[in-house]
């Protein structure tokens, strides 16, 4: 005999689909309604007003601004390369949300990006990307920037795709063959870009980059005094060492590039170390760190050299592995980090810059930065330069918009403990998916815009709307 079906096997039963039909309507909506969040950001901080500034007059159908704008939106919608306005084309809603009256072609940007990527409008461009960073910055919470008390800068580069056949592909004996693009992080926030030429050199490229950001980002928000300067063993030499040291910057920089870096540090006494016990997950079984000075011949004064050295689990008895960064920092600077003695407190700095080499894959991955869309290297430079202003725009929607304290901290939100901190940014992937892939209707009204979301859960429309009134008042 069977009985009355339970209400659980009801539900089942009625949402069970036997087949799936598809219509079509002509309503104003767009699928990316929390474009919303991005577009409040650049009018409350007036970044399209100070690009709009010296952006000349441009004759067709659609206004370098224009363009502008409908790529920025296209790249942080998930469009890549040569079709990041095409998509944006086939949305009128979404038009209507960024202000602009129709996206050109695929063919038109194409065009378009040699004009964006040519030597003076890329150098003027990369004046609007530090004035926008800068905007950030000043808007955003400085407890969200300061990291252990310092306003991390932190500078490296990629290569990029490349091939026979595009212009100023490079060999690189250390990394192999492809486009050098060079950048500047301050915190989360992209600075400083620079897509490099023929023969262009990653460390010539950042030192240019450094005078400029600290003179046009850190100099206006006073924070010179608490940058410090991040950077792997490439860059740790005497010529960056003397910039930082002539511009009055912290910093903690890799010297594993220096042949006098594993000497000086192997003729260290016994009494010299301080051993730190093993690391299992490292797979060291001893491990030690150290303080002495490093003089190379062509120095002309020695500099402070923080070592550390570590036994592999099988290794022979007494060999050991060595690893040294140099920094400008002392003991007063980094009292506020606690009771770690000041060795393992520069260690603990530079291991983070592994958090920071992190940041690339907002642009590499979540944007499709890794895979240059021309061949023309004035068109990739255009490319970058707008990939770079999307970036800032959707760093600066987290890093002002965040409302989740529990941000860099071990604590969950049952109480209990992460085995590792929570991320304090938002991979853009994730902001996409949380609140940028909103379906919405949008009306415009006396030069203002009405997007209606649709569909949105509780927990999503709290974040969305707490999001929204930090953005209203930065």
């Amino acid at each position: 005999m069977t009985g009355k079906p339970s209400k659980k096997q009801a539900r089942a039963k009625q949402a069970a689909i036997k087949s799936v039909k598809v219509d079509f309507a002509d309503e104003p909506v767009t699928s990316f309604g929390g474009m919303a969040l991005v577009e409040r950001l650049a009018l409350r901080l007036g970044l399209w007003t100070s690009l709009a500034s010296w952006l000349p007059v441009r004759r067709g159908d659609y206004s370098w601004l224009e363009i502008v704008k409908c790529a920025v939106a296209g790249l942080l919608s998930g469009s890549r390369g040569t079709l990041a306005c095409g998509d944006v084309r086939e949305e009128a809603a979404l038009q209507a949300l960024i202000g602009v009256s129709g996206s050109p072609d695929e063919t038109t940007f194409w065009r378009r990006l040699e004009w964006l990527g040519c030597g003076r409008r890329v150098a003027r461009f990369g004046r609007t990307l530090r004035d926008w960073a800068r905007r950030v910055l000043n808007s955003a919470p400085l407890r969200d920037v300061l990291w252990h008390g310092f306003v991390p800068l932190f500078g490296d580069g990629t290569l990029l795709e490349g091939s026979g056949r595009r212009e100023a592909t490079t060999f690189i004996k250390s990394k192999g063959s492809g486009l050098l693009w060079s950048t500047w992080f301050i915190g989360s926030v992209l600075a400083f870009e620079e897509l490099a030429g023929q023969g262009g050199c990653e460390a010539r490229s950042l030192r240019r980059g450094l005078r400029r950001i600290l003179r046009e980002v850190l100099d206006p928000l006073n924070l010179r005094g608490r940058a410090l300067v991040l950077m792997d063993s490439l860059h740790g030499n005497g010529p960056t060492c003397a910039l930082l040291e002539a511009e009055g910057v912290k910093y903690v920089l890799g010297a594993n590039a220096l042949n006098a870096t594993e000497n000086t540090l192997r003729q260290r006494g016994a009494s010299e170390w301080r051993e730190r016990g093993p690391r299992a997950s490292l797979g060291w079984d001893e491990s030690a760190v150290c303080v002495c000075w490093l003089q190379c011949q062509d120095w002309p004064a020695k500099r402070l050299l923080v070592g550390r050295r570590w036994h592999k689990d099988g290794e022979l008895p007494g060999i050991y592995c060595y690893a040294g960064v140099l920094t400008n920092l002392i003991e007063a600077d980094v009292a506020q980090m606690g009771e770690q003695e000041f060795a393992d407190a520069i260690w603990t700095l530079y291991d983070g810059k592994a958090g920071q080499e992190d940041l690339y894959k907002d642009l590499l991955e979540d944007l499709g930065g890794h895979h240059p869309p021309c061949q023309e290297l004035s068109r990739n430079r255009g490319y970058y330069t707008l990939l770079a202003l999307a970036h800032t725009l959707a760093r600066g929607v987290d890093l002002i918009g965040s409302s989740d304290p529990q941000r860099g901290t071990l604590k969950r939100a049952d109480g209990g403990k992460r085995a590792r901190g929570k991320p304090r940014r938002m991979r853009l992937y994730r902001l996409r998916r949380s609140l940028l892939a909103l379906s919405g209707r949008v009306a415009i009204h006396a030069r203002e815009a009405f997007v209606h979301l649709l569909g949105v859960g509780r927990q999503r429309r709290e974040a969305f709307s707490a999001c929204f009134l930090r953005l209203s008042r930065c």
